[in-house]
């Protein structure tokens, strides 16, 4: 789970619980697990664009409630995902901080 706060405040809505709960309904089987041939039932949701690399408040919760952002998965595809897009672990969280504050920089103050 991530460790942005304001994330972790989103995913504890009842606007995301519900969305959350029609997303595995409309998709009871992990879709990544289906592409590859398998049926898994589906227990997780993933977000496609990430909601923590949104910089402005209403950018994270269009991200967040965009059901066409939405994936469904299971556990083991889940963490693959993840680790597949560099966002686990201290160093993927050390880049992603670093990134988020050059894309605040260059918002407000331009890239001078």
């Amino acid at each position: 789970m991530a460790k942005d706060k304001i994330y972790n405040r989103l995913i504890h809505t009842v606007r995301w619980l519900r969305l959350r709960r029609d997303t595995l309904t409309a998709h009871p089987l992990c879709q990544r697990c289906e592409v590859e041939g398998r049926i898994t039932p589906a227990t997780e949701v993933h977000h496609i664009r990430p909601v923590e690399e949104a910089i402005t408040t209403a950018d994270r919760m269009q991200r967040m409630y965009d059901p066409h952002n939405l994936q469904a998965l299971c556990h083991d595809c889940h963490v693959r995902t993840h680790t597949e897009l560099g966002r686990c672990g201290r160093e993927a969280t050390r880049r992603r901080n670093e990134k988020q504050v050059r894309q605040v920089i260059n918002k407000f103050f331009g890239d001078g």
